[in-house]
């Protein structure tokens, strides 16, 4: 009977623990989400600090050198959209139109074909966006519910990327002065969350790059108008899992619908599409991400719906990385291994690795259940 009521007691703390963080986590998204990009861009720029220590310049050198070179890359980034989407305003006129023409077009064909009337079609079509407005239009304000925030909270990034590049050896200082607990180092924790999230950051970065010049490649051949702008957008779109890839793909599909007279164009922008998208999974990520965040894909659906609840678009881009951080500190901790095993993927491990539960007994059964853990990320 006490055994029952102390697992009660287990399964209630649970529980109030999780529904606190959740609240926390809503309510204070606006820091902590603040603090989670500059804390990502930090570990990102640590290596690029430490060099520039290491030509004997003082501390601050260091931190001030990385974060005017995030600034320069941001900045130059932000110069070649406002670029292309300066092309892309100037012509938008000439695209309403071109797609007023290409809507009376298909009207037409489908009156010929269907022997629907356009009053009927133009009724049909405003009951369908009045249904999704009504149904789908809470969901979109969520989402993007959070991304106002943050891009008014970007401004102060880079004085706190600068500040926790400076304060470094102070914060590893205060993780060896936590010491050994009984699940282990704290220092070590922290170091293979720095590893995840720089090795994470820096393979999205190229990820972004190679898809992006990939793309704007393959729209140039076909003579697609934009084509940079649209094959970057792919490109960043491609951060958010999932969900990106398909809005990515209908941006240049529908350019070329509008802009070009054969629909073929707009076969090939989805030919284009296709063949990056193929590469990206298959190649391009595997090889230069690898397993630096091996989350399973209905741990990181979850993720990412539970995270674009609370935060918006921006929480889906983030919700991978933390969900890895996450794994990392599961596996570090020996209570926490079955959360992390959970949350991975399933590898095979030698048998000196594997854990057998306290709580099996091998004479019982055939074989010992055992619960590969999770890859090491400090290796």
């Amino acid at each position: 009977m006490e055994s029952q009521i102390d697992g009660l007691q287990r399964y209630t703390y649970t529980l109030l623990a999780i529904v606190l963080t959740v609240v926390a986590l809503y309510f204070g998204k606006d820091l902590i989400l603040l603090f989670v990009a500059s804390g990502l861009l930090a570990f990102l720029l640590l290596p690029l600090a430490r060099k520039v220590e290491t030509l004997g310049l003082p501390r601050w050198a260091g931190a001030l050198t990385a974060t005017l070179v995030m600034l320069v890359l941001v900045l130059g980034i932000f110069f070649l959209a406002g670029w292309q989407l300066t092309r892309f305003g100037e012509d938008l006129p000439a695209l309403q139109a071109a797609f007023a023409e290409k809507g009376k077009a298909l009207q037409r064909t489908i009156e010929e074909q269907a022997h629907i009337s356009r009053r009927d079609q133009l009724k049909w079509f405003n009951e369908r966006v009045g249904e999704l407005a009504s149904s789908g239009g809470n969901i979109v304000m969520k989402l993007f519910s959070g991304t106002g925030a943050v891009l008014a909270a970007v401004v102060p990034i880079p004085i706190i990327v600068f500040l926790l590049l400076l304060l470094k050896d102070k914060f590893r200082t205060f993780f060896e002065q936590l010491g050994k607990t009984r699940e282990g180092l704290v220092l070590d924790i922290m170091v293979n969350v720095s590893k995840l999230s720089r090795k994470y950051m820096r393979g999205v970065l190229l990820v972004i790059l190679i898809l992006g010049a990939l793309s704007s490649l393959g729209f140039l051949l076909l003579g697609l108008k934009y084509a940079i702008l649209l094959g970057f957008a792919i490109g960043f779109l491609n951060v958010i899992p999932y969900v990106g890839v398909l809005i990515g793909s209908l941006i240049p599909i529908i350019i070329a619908l509008v802009t070009k007279d054969s629909v073929m164009y707009a076969v090939g922008a989805l030919g284009v599409c296709l063949v990056t998208q193929f590469l990206e999974n298959n190649f391009i990520t595997p090889k230069i991400v690898g397993s630096s965040v091996s989350v399973n894909p209905l741990a990181s659906i979850a993720a990412l719906i539970g995270f674009g609840l609370m935060w918006g678009v921006v929480g889906m881009v983030l919700a991978i990385p933390i969900t890895g951080m996450l794994k990392i500190v599961c596996d570090s901790i020996p209570s926490l291994k079955p959360w992390g095993y959970i949350l991975g993927e399933d590898v095979d491990y030698p048998d000196e690795q594997q854990i057998h539960l306290p709580f099996i007994n091998p004479k019982k059964v055939k074989a010992p259940l055992i619960v590969p853990p999770s890859e090491g990320m400090g290796k």
